[in-house]
């Protein structure tokens, strides 16, 4: 029993406190995941569609407000998604400071992700 492996040898104290801990977070990527579907079947077809256009065609889609949304909501949700995953690979493989410091560096790339397709979308429509 002095072994820390042993199920037997750890008490109550070692367990985690609340047994509904990562349920929000199962739920918030599931949820991204089933949201992504249609919006990435959107995309699929709206990449096919303007494929042959060049960049005048791109830009005359994207200027259109519907187009310009589900872009934007395709891009939060894609961003959203993929922090949550890699926030779930961080906290199963790194401990300490390293961790910490990874999470927020995550935060950081999806912010400006996110922060960077918003600006591209208001300099299009502004182009308009």
């Amino acid at each position: 029993m002095s072994d820390n492996r042993d199920v037997g040898a750890r008490s109550s104290k070692d367990w985690k406190k609340s047994a509904h801990h990562g349920a929000g977070e199962w739920l918030a990527e599931r949820g991204t995941s089933l949201a992504l579907i249609p919006l990435t079947l959107w995309a699929a077809y709206a990449a096919y569609s303007i494929a042959g256009g060049g960049f005048d065609a791109a830009l005359a889609f994207a200027k259109l407000p519907l187009n310009a949304g589900l872009i934007a909501l395709t891009m939060l949700i894609s961003v959203w998604h993929m922090y949550m995953g890699v926030k779930v690979i961080i906290d199963d493989y790194l401990a300490g400071p390293m961790r910490g410091v990874s999470i927020f560096l995550t935060f950081l790339l999806s912010a400006a992700l996110v922060i960077a397709t918003g600006i591209a979308l208001w300099l299009v429509h502004q182009a308009a």
